[in-house]
């Protein structure tokens, strides 16, 4: 696959990130001149530094519709509207990609396979931040997202999901009512249409704020909950997925 014909659009919702977001856009600029990628960053209408932060590292900065529900579908589906990337890899603010050279190297690979529409990496707490019961969530939530993978019904967290341009636009991106789950529903109806893909060997950090704040038992069980009323009642149990 010729890097320099292939264009990556890196797409990051943000909602007052001014002290995240650096990081995960110094991190994609990092990638060798040979890769052609743009970074969008879809901004929710914050408050803080977040807009001026992302214009001086270089990243060109959409606002939401302030009309749209407030769901970080909207937000990434805002950012995918104005892509032109061939590939659409989408990045909450407060993750890190520690080798963007790497990642997209087996990015490109993968999708090599015309059947393999989208995927997502590996998800880790920050390495300096890392104890015990993030390492033991995190292995067993990876290994059911990879098995996931394998039959109709797939789940996947939204803090990287990576995707063909054209597979994105076929299923009509992300489904912006839904304020919890938006990024499995995603891949669900991806998955309808080609193949999923879990890069075992790629890892992507995220911050711990939400587990900290909330547990891993009020987070899975809110998840099974919402999942499980959304898919008998067809609608949201939470009128917001609260930020942290």
């Amino acid at each position: 696959m010729d890097n320099m014909k292939i264009k990556v659009s890196f797409i990051i919702p943000a909602l007052n990130e001014e002290k995240g977001i650096a990081v995960l856009i110094d991190d994609i600029n990092k990638l060798d001149k040979n890769y052609n990628y743009e970074i969008i960053v879809a901004d929710g209408n914050s408050t803080d530094k977040t807009v001026e932060i992302a214009k001086k590292k270089g990243a060109l900065v959409i606002r939401d519709n302030k009309d749209a529900p407030k769901t970080i579908a909207n937000g990434r589906n805002t950012g995918a509207g104005i892509a032109t990337g061939d590939i659409f890899i989408f990045c909450d603010a407060d993750t890190v990609i520690k080798d963007p050279n790497n990642f997209l190297s087996e990015v490109f690979t993968v999708f090599q396979d015309s059947q393999v529409v989208g995927g997502t990496p590996s998800l880790s707490i920050f390495p300096d931040e890392t104890i015990l019961k993030d390492k033991v969530f995190h292995y067993l939530f990876n290994n059911i997202v990879r098995f996931s993978f394998t039959t109709k019904a797939p789940i996947s967290g939204g803090q990287c999901q990576i995707v063909k341009g054209f597979a994105f636009r076929e299923v009509n991106g992300y489904n912006g009512n839904i304020v919890h789950g938006e990024d499995s529903d995603f891949f669900r109806r991806l998955r309808k249409i080609g193949k999923l893909h879990f890069f075992t060997n790629l890892v992507v950090y995220e911050s711990p704020r939400r587990y900290r704040h909330f547990g891993y038992v009020v987070l899975l069980m809110q998840g099974i909950y919402s999942m499980a009323y959304q898919h008998i009642f067809k609608k949201n149990v939470f009128k917001e997925w609260r930020r942290v």
